[in-house]
């Protein structure tokens, strides 16, 4: 042991004394660094001031450095994005406060991200569900000449859920960009009566002689002039479609048709009848209401397609409750954000307060094929691959049934699946395989 430790006091000496000591005479001697000190301890203010720092760096992701670059980021959406310019120059805030609207943004925008593996589509469903309980059955009411309803309650929402073709209520409400129109009420109506779907019933009597092959067809004059509609104007229209002069007597036509037979004179004052003389397909009533400082009209009834047509209409404010009528002419996109505007305006008018967020995903999930599909078992459930999806909503024997008999597969990729068959659903927690560590080497 003594021999082993002068050895190694030898080499602790030699390592000491320079190789080469010709070479270093007469050279000044280098100076001794001065020996590293311990950091001192820090103080506890001292640790918080750079966990706050850090924490900062974190929350405001707007500085990126790479290779020691910095590269701005701007990670709001676009739309919060030129908000926030608008209102720097609107209130000509300065650099820093500018700074400071975009940190509280910022931090208000990373609390609202989800999670990853959130379950939200189980979320959406308890969040519409459950305050759907409180909807009432009740119809909202425009007052007016005539009256306009529209659904507001429990039917309204089953209504769009389900994706009905036609709605129960269907109305629209008309801007107008005419500014002669949209702030004269007078001349408002007028127009807005000549939107109306008349046909020559609504203003005709017919009493028929088919003995004497005699017809005599009067004209109501009081429902005429409701619709703003001249009798010379009316008389020559029916004169038009029966094909035929008649002889006119104040507010009477009487016709003659000796020589044809009962069936055609029948078929031809039919024809007649269902004859739409003015207006557009499908508008039954309209009423005139103020929205602001302009007036609109609001209808019984709807034709997008052609009302945005008009020159004095305002197409790019115009619209219907129609969701399908929507989507046909302006587009799937166009009919997923009604299906969220009407979804939260039924639910604001029974003061119930959702996220948007749970309804847009609805939205998406019934527009995400291009064509609008319900919630129900012939719309998208049918179209679910897994048979104990399906099975999972209606008709449960059926669905097993034709799977089996087709050889499908169950992959249990879904949350409904896995739950059935008892396996943890691969959401939250259970979207990852943890591997516990052996405490074995």
């Amino acid at each position: 042991m003594k021999k082993a430790e002068k050895m190694k006091e030898k080499k602790r000496v030699k390592g000491k004394m320079t190789k080469n000591p010709k070479k270093t005479a007469g050279k000044p001697a280098k100076k001794a660094k001065p020996e590293k000190r311990k950091p001192a301890v820090k103080s506890a203010e001292e640790r918080k001031g750079k966990k706050a720092k850090a924490l900062a760096e974190v929350q405001e992701p707007e500085r990126v450095f790479v290779k020691g670059d910095v590269i701005e980021r701007f990670d709001l959406p676009l739309l919060v994005k030129e908000h926030v310019e608008t209102l720097v120059k609107e209130h000509s805030l300065s650099k820093k406060e500018e700074e400071e609207l975009l940190k509280k943004l910022r931090s208000t925008y990373a609390l609202l991200k989800v999670e990853s593996g959130e379950a939200v589509g189980i979320v959406t469903a308890q969040s519409l569900g459950e305050p759907g309980t409180q909807l009432t059955l009740r119809t909202k009411h425009y007052a007016g000449a005539a009256e306009v309803s529209v659904g507001s309650g429990i039917q309204r929402v089953e209504e769009i859920v389900d994706g009905r073709s036609k709605a129960r209520y269907p109305t629209m409400t008309i801007y107008i960009e005419d500014e002669n129109l949209k702030k004269d009420f007078d001349k408002c109506d007028a127009f807005a009566k000549s939107l109306i779907d008349v046909r020559l019933l609504d203003v005709v009597s017919v009493r028929e002689e088919l003995g004497k092959g005699k017809v005599s067809i009067e004209m109501l004059k009081e429902e005429a002039r409701e619709r703003n509609i001249k009798l010379d104007d009316l008389a020559e229209k029916i004169e038009k479609q029966l094909k035929a002069k008649g002889k006119r007597k104040e507010n009477v036509l009487e016709f003659n048709f000796k020589n044809e037979s009962f069936l055609k004179i029948r078929r031809n004052i039919n024809k007649m009848l269902n004859t739409r003389i003015q207006g557009i397909r499908g508008i039954e009533k309209t009423i005139v209401s103020k929205d602001g400082n302009e007036y609109v009209v609001r209808t019984r009834g709807t034709n997008l397609k052609a009302v945005i047509k008009l020159p004095e209409i305002d197409g790019t404010r115009t619209t219907t409750n129609d969701i399908n009528e929507i989507s046909k002419v302006l587009g799937i996109e166009a009919g997923r954000i009604s299906i969220v505007r009407e979804l939260s305006r039924v639910l604001k008018e029974n003061n119930i307060a959702i996220d948007v967020r749970h309804i847009m995903l609805l939205a998406d999930l019934m527009t995400f094929d291009g064509s609008i599909r319900g919630i129900v078992r012939t719309g998208i459930t049918r179209e679910k691959s897994s048979p104990f999806a399906r099975a999972a909503f209606e008709e449960t024997v059926k669905h097993l049934l034709d799977a089996a008999f087709a050889g499908q597969l169950e992959t249990l990729d879904g949350v409904v699946e896995n739950i059935i068959v008892g396996q943890p659903i691969k959401v939250g927690t259970g979207l990852v395989n943890l591997v516990m560590k052996s405490g074995k080497k």
